[in-house]
């Protein structure tokens, strides 16, 4: 559907007081039954909702909708104006599904939108949906029963809806050592990716490489710590999700750039001469467990971005810290209610482990960021812990 322009339909109007209003909206939209695009309708006392149904509501549908809305209203099949795009890709992306639907003469029941995503990984032009994106029984019918020409043309609308060119959905993760992620291009074909965010230049192939968008925040937050001369160890550097704005952003001397995964090191490379960045990276491929040991006494700041633990190299990497000391950025999945316990019990093991390498220093929790939930119980958090010579020894 084309910016600004209007198209004029006939379909379902649920009418209601204009008391009512906000209550019927509701618990339209919670049913799916709203149209996203449509505009309201208004009489004397009274306020009209567009629906996606091209057809009058059925018995079922009129149950459900009592039961969310207990109050008078009634149905009408009324010319119906869709104005536009939504600004809203969630709206867009209902609204395209429902315009392919009545191209197929069918009508989008609440199970096709249930398997509708409601997150999907915008990676430059490329959309990566969820795994269950478009895939529930509904779905599979639908389909079954549409042309490759009518797939793709589907395929094509939703990328576009979403902002992209291309679309992939998101297929079970690989069961090899590198826990390599799958995709299934369901809109074009390329599967390498480019983008820039907050001015630094990322490269990867989504078929090979895990990168997840989700953490933008904390990325951000790594590229605005002042770093400039420092020499930094990242643990797992991946394609460079932090490395890469410790180089740009934060200014960064050099980094050290631990990664096992060849997709990943090819991304990272590249991306450094992207950035212009590349002769202050240098890249230690294979296991962390072998490489961080040939790092000792380099570093001023040791990154551990591994979820949901990084703590089996938490040894090495206070042993890649300076003997003057240094900074280590700690990523953790934790229990909500058990953050500080959490923060308290790994600064005791950081302290243990330094003394085990006969390092006496004052370690200290500077900062939580807390990332985001990773699941209902759960967040990702990031401790800042500084490591300084202990004055009161010697």
């Amino acid at each position: 559907m084309d910016a600004g322009k209007i198209i004029t339909h006939i379909g379902v109007v649920v009418w209601t007081s204009k008391a009512n209003g906000s209550a019927l909206h509701a618990a339209l939209k919670a049913l799916h039954f709203l149209d996203p695009l449509g505009r309201s309708h208004h009489a004397e006392g009274q306020v009209g909702f567009a629906c996606t149904q091209s057809s009058p509501l059925s018995d079922e549908a009129l149950n459900d909708l009592t039961k969310r809305f207990p109050h008078p209203f009634e149905q009408t099949m009324s010319e119906i104006e869709s104005i536009g795009p939504s600004v809203n890709p969630h709206d867009r992306l209902q609204a395209c599904v429902v315009e392919w639907m009545k191209e197929l003469d069918k009508t989008a029941t609440e199970a096709h939108t249930n398997g509708i995503p409601s997150k999907w990984e915008a990676l430059g032009d490329l959309i990566v949906l969820p795994l269950d994106a478009f895939a529930n029984g509904a779905w599979i019918e639908a389909l079954g029963g549409a042309t490759k020409a009518q797939a793709d043309q589907l395929w094509a609308a939703v990328a576009h809806a979403l902002g992209g060119a291309r679309l992939a959905r998101q297929d079970h993760i690989s069961d090899n050592e590198l826990r390599s992620p799958r995709v299934e291009m369901l809109a074009g074909e390329s599967t390498w990716v480019e983008f820039s965010d907050y001015g630094v230049h990322f490269g990867f192939d989504a078929s090979k490489v895990m990168f997840s968008s989700g953490n933008v925040t904390e990325r951000h937050r790594i590229g605005s710590i002042d770093m400039k001369g420092e020499t930094v160890v990242d643990a797992y550097a991946g394609a460079g999700y932090y490395t890469l704005p410790m180089l740009v952003r934060s200014q960064a001397g050099h980094v050290h750039a631990c990664e096992m995964n060849p997709a990943s090191i090819e991304g990272l490379k590249w991306a450094a001469a992207k950035n212009g960045v590349e002769d202050l990276l240098s890249v230690h491929e294979g296991d962390n467990q072998a490489t961080l040991p040939k790092l000792a006494g380099v570093a001023d700041r040791c990154h551990l971005g591994l979820l949901p633990s990084s703590e089996a190299v938490w040894q090495h990497a206070l042993a890649c810290l300076k003997p003057t000391g240094g900074w280590l950025h700690v990523h953790m999945n934790v229990e909500k209610e058990k953050v500080q316990s959490w923060s308290d019990e790994t600064v005791q093991k950081l302290d243990e482990m330094a003394h085990v390498l006969g390092r006496n220093w004052s370690i200290e929790a500077k900062h939580i960021e807390r990332v985001k939930s990773y699941s209902p119980r759960v967040l990702h958090v990031v401790l800042d812990v500084q490591c300084v010579p202990d004055r009161s020894e010697g």
